[in-house]
């Protein structure tokens, strides 16, 4: 294999890896439930069908039925600022992204739920005079799922839900003339939720993500060879545990912590097919964990307001380790929000500004620091 082809391909394999399902760029604002709030408190949440995705147990208090569409969109901004007097690079992209849910009941203890939503994509451009351009120029990745799910009230203060998933994805990418052509792959998993009624006052809620483990098989052009590119991308387990607390009729408190189990995912294996076995690709990722509070505010009998803050851990704290594409780090989300209702439609409205925070790397002739940060703005009608 030629040197600089098999050096591409492993840029290849740890981008299509990295890229928009890790902590550095996993999207669950389209899903979230209590828009303004960073998903603090989204496994007890009530009022918006789209808690289903987190905790498919809060279906059995939503009522009849409950209907809940997410739109949104997001600007993507990475900056690498070289240290070995090469050129700086600077990636930046505007995309929507959007989710449905519905909930129905079928009998006093059993609901049905339906979810859509967008959890991961992005699209960055970096060019090709950049300092990383041999590994990356541009990158594409989108990921979207579906999730059918059942929840059953035991009794008042006790539900249970249980969910599948049904993920599918696309990726490509280009770097210095290499082009590793788009590819699809679907993927399956389940998840599970309980929901328990501590009070009148306090809720609380424990849910659980299966992994989903995609393949995808790119073919790449190079000149006159055209290899294809088989490798795999895995989304985490997630864990989590919500509570809400009414402080008084007019606040409600909010907490959510989770697990995103990257630990387990510590190699990737790359095979262009062509008879050597492929190549392993070492990462050495820890567990992530996201904290997230917030707070619900009645104004008045038309308008409540929300606001909320959640921390990231990073999963490599590494610089021989980070990857160009969206390099992983401690990431800090801050959110407000309004909500108002009519005619038995509620509009969520929202904010959230998310500090990637800077990353050093100092890999394969690459050493600097990448700076990133997203903001969303969105709408949520449900009724």
């Amino acid at each position: 294999m030629k040197p600089f082809f098999s050096y591409s391909l492993t840029a290849s394999a740890v981008l299509l890896s990295f890229n928009a399902f890790s902590s550095g760029l996993f999207l669950q604002e389209a899903t979230v439930a209590n828009a303004g709030t960073t998903g603090a408190g989204d496994g007890v949440y009530t009022e918006s069908a789209a808690a289903m995705w987190t905790n498919p147990a809060t279906m059995s208090y939503m009522g009849e039925s409950k209907t809940t569409i997410n739109a949104m969109a997001f600007d993507l901004e990475m900056k690498f600022n070289d240290n070995n007097g090469s050129e700086d690079g600077k990636a930046h992209s505007i995309l929507p992204s959007a989710g449905a849910f519905h909930t129905q009941a079928i009998t006093d203890k059993l609901h049905f739920g339906l979810a859509l939503g967008a959890v991961g994509g992005s699209s960055l451009d970096y060019g090709s005079d950049w300092a990383g351009s041999k590994l990356l120029e541009d990158i594409s990745l989108t990921a979207m799922q579906l999730n059918p799910a059942l929840s059953y009230q035991v009794n008042e203060r006790l539900s249970l839900g249980a969910g599948l998933q049904f993920s599918w994805a696309s990726f490509e990418q280009s770097m210095s003339g290499i082009t590793a052509e788009k590819d699809s792959d679907w993927a399956y998993g389940y998840n599970l939720g309980v929901m328990y009624q501590v009070s009148e006052q306090a809720s609380m809620g424990l849910s659980y993500r299966s992994k989903l483990e995609h393949e995808f098989n790119n073919n790449i052009s190079l000149d006159n060879f055209n290899p294809t590119l088989s490798s795999g991308m895995i989304m985490p387990d997630i864990v989590d545990l919500s509570t809400s607390y009414a402080l008084s009729k007019d606040v409600n408190l909010l907490s959510s912590i989770q697990l995103h189990r990257w630990s387990h995912w510590d190699s990737t294996i790359l095979d262009a097919n062509l008879g050597n076995g492929g190549a392993e690709i070492k990462r050495d990722w820890d567990d992530a964990w996201k904290f997230a509070i917030g707070a619900d505010y009645r104004l008045n009998s038309d308008w409540r307001l929300k606001a909320g803050f959640s921390y990231e851990t990073s999963p490599q704290d590494d610089p021989s380790m980070q990857w160009v594409d969206l390099p992983v780090g401690e990431q800090y989300r801050y959110s407000v929000g309004a909500s108002t209702s009519w005619d038995g439609i509620t509009m969520d409205m929202f904010y959230e500004y998310a500090d990637l925070g800077s990353v050093d790397m100092d890999r394969l002739n690459v050493n600097g620091t990448f700076d990133g940060r997203i903001h969303f703005v969105g709408v949520n009608f449900t009724f």
